[in-house]
């Protein structure tokens, strides 16, 4: 009895020695940032002298740059991708950056900040575990409005570090083209400026992942000073198809008369949308 009693303790005592080494080896390793994946794409694919690098008050950020390939040059394009999207994948980024250069125009990719979604999914999560209405839960947001702030923050200090350099020349014409959050947090930013020398903006699925925030969106839209291009697409996020109505009554309530809205049938990522995309944006531009 006693012999059994020994080996039963020995296979316990060997067991707690097993979880114990196994949890210190297994160890939480968090995953790579995406913009830093993006960072590295854009390294590997392309060659050093497609960047050329701006100062802000404390750093520097490297900016991917093309210059215009027609016969003659029309002016300036500054591209804000959205968050985590990348300006070299098959999302139409790269090809709207050539077709611009094909049409006249130097073009400036400014990368996207680093996005932190951790801390707000896990609140999220929380606030949906301990809420009993199941209403409620279904109306937290999953993105707060700090993270968008911090975001924020970061791409209006990088787009600034790049104006003070591009408003400088006094004869050229710039333009701004925008995708998905990225478009409606320069907006936001744009509204409040209202002497800044941009001539045009253009937003492609302009949305703010906070409802809250992108509730207002439709006004920000309408006090910004550059001639505004608004693009959705039929099948596209529900908080960007949500405001288009409301857009377009902001706009007629605040007489921005340069304010234009444009539909795109279909996905995003068909290869066809990008040649309709580059159409509008082409006929835009040249009416400036």
């Amino acid at each position: 009895m006693k012999g059994l009693r020994f080996y039963l303790v020995s296979i316990c005592f060997v067991f707690l020695i097993f979880v114990s080494t196994v949890c210190q080896a297994v160890e939480h390793v968090a995953p790579i940032a995406k913009s830093a994946v993006i960072g590295s794409d854009l390294n590997h694919w392309l060659p050093a002298d497609s960047f050329i690098t701006i100062k802000d008050d404390e750093r520097e950020i490297s900016v991917l740059y093309s210059e215009y390939m027609s016969s003659s040059k029309r002016g300036i394009v500054v591209m804000l991708p959205g968050i985590d999207q990348s300006p070299v994948q098959g999302n139409g980024l790269s090809y709207l950056r050539e077709a611009l250069n094909d049409d006249g125009y130097d073009t400036y990719v400014i990368p996207s900040p680093s996005f932190n979604y951790g801390p707000d999914l896990m609140k999220s999560a929380i606030s949906s575990t301990d809420s009993d209405d199941t209403q409620k839960s279904a109306d937290v947001a999953v993105i707060s409005e700090m993270a968008l702030n911090d975001y924020k923050s970061e791409l209006v200090a990088r787009f600034s570090a790049l104006y003070k350099t591009l408003a400088l020349r006094e004869s050229e014409h710039i333009a701004i083209l925008a995708f998905g959050n990225s478009a409606g947090l320069i907006t936001e930013y744009l509204a409040t400026l209202p002497n800044i020398r941009v001539d045009a903006l253009i937003t492609v699925s302009a949305q703010l992942a906070n409802p809250s925030r992108n509730k207002h969106l439709p006004a920000s839209l309408s006090l910004v000073s550059p001639a505004l291009l608004d693009v959705y697409y039929s099948y596209d996020n529900p908080a960007v198809l949500h405001t288009i109505k409301a857009r377009r009554r902001w706009a007629k309530r605040n007489s921005k008369y340069d304010y234009r809205q444009r539909q795109l049938f279909g996905q995003h990522t068909q290869e066809r949308q990008h040649q309709r995309l580059r159409k509008e944006l082409s006929g835009f531009l040249r009416q400036l």
